[in-house]
């Protein structure tokens, strides 16, 4: 086990500056869930609601991971120093500022989304707007440079490639959330507890799932390029992970279009369940692989270090 931490710190590290950069501003919002999740539990769990330490909590987890993320992807491709630290810097600080308003808001007792009723609440939540959509020029231009200068590695250009194809579709996603949101203040002059679609579909049950499969690729990949099994059967199991999260997250949008919460039984949540099934059983066959092929290498290498 210590073996495969330290190759999993190995494989994950960040190299250059760009990546460290960002790797740094993870650490930072890291920190500040941690801070958020103790706030929540001082305020007696208050989960639900326009206003509740959940959002700081939820949104510094996500976008420490975004950063770090984006560190690793920036550290696969080619050496372009001015390109990387660009984008770096573009979404670290449009996404430190947009997730900084959100706990300010918090701490001062306000709705952060959709909160337009009095002047300050609405240039803040314009800010935030606006800082979104610099942080989703640094997603599409990283995408867009992942398609012309692919990583070497085909394990690795799989998981950067289909994962951030998944968190453009986020963003895409995103605005459907902004729009629901704003129709509904618009008929009812109220912030939305939850941003729903139909009678009870979640809008952010889908978006999450979109941004979030791109980290799960990265450890599959990492995984299945080590070890001495066939790169036939290691490209085939890094596509049935990638096929099976699209599915997954294919089944959740059905089941939000259709105005149902995510956990009702239809036939699109039992879809949602098989495709979560066979993800599983393609991560358990990855990591049994890793466990049963690299790690005695691994451990074999610890001691000779």
């Amino acid at each position: 086990m210590n073996a495969l931490a330290r190759h999993l710190i190995r494989e994950l590290r960040p190299v250059r500056r760009p990546a460290r950069v960002l790797y740094m501003g993870a650490a930072f919002w890291t920190a500040s869930a941690l801070v958020h999740l103790i706030a929540l539990g001082t305020d007696g769990w208050a989960w639900s609601g326009a206003v509740s330490f959940r959002k700081p909590l939820t949104f510094s987890l996500s976008i420490a991971l975004l950063m770090a993320t984006m560190g690793w992807v920036l550290d696969r491709l080619p050496e372009r120093p001015r390109l990387a630290g660009v984008i770096a810097w573009t979404f670290l600080v449009s996404s430190t500022v947009e997730v900084g308003l959100i706990t300010m808001q918090a701490w001062r007792g306000r709705a952060s989304h959709f909160n337009v009723m009095e002047s300050g609440d609405a240039a803040v939540f314009a800010l935030m707007g606006a800082m979104v959509g610099l942080m989703s020029l640094g997603l599409v231009a990283l995408l867009v440079w992942s398609l012309i200068e692919r990583p070497a590695d085909p394990l690795v250009r799989v998981a950067v490639i289909g994962g951030l194809v998944l968190v453009t579709t986020g963003l895409g996603i995103g605005q459907w959330i902004i729009q629901l949101g704003v129709e509904y203040v618009g008929a009812r002059g109220a912030v939305p507890e939850t941003v729903t679609f139909g009678e009870a579909g979640v809008a952010k049950f889908p978006h999450a799932i979109a941004f979030h499969g791109i980290q799960l690729f990265i450890l599959a990949a990492i995984a299945l390029r080590t070890g001495s099994f066939p790169d036939s059967s290691k490209r085939r199991m890094m596509s049935l992970v990638v096929v099976s999260y699209t599915t997954i997250l294919l089944f959740a949008s059905a089941q939000t279009v259709a105005g149902r919460a995510p956990t009702d039984p239809t036939l699109w949540s039992l879809g949602l369940a098989l495709s979560l099934a066979v993800l599983a059983i393609v991560i358990a066959r990855t990591a049994r692989a890793f466990d049963d092929q690299a790690a005695p290498e691994l451990a074999e290498a610890a001691k000779v270090a």
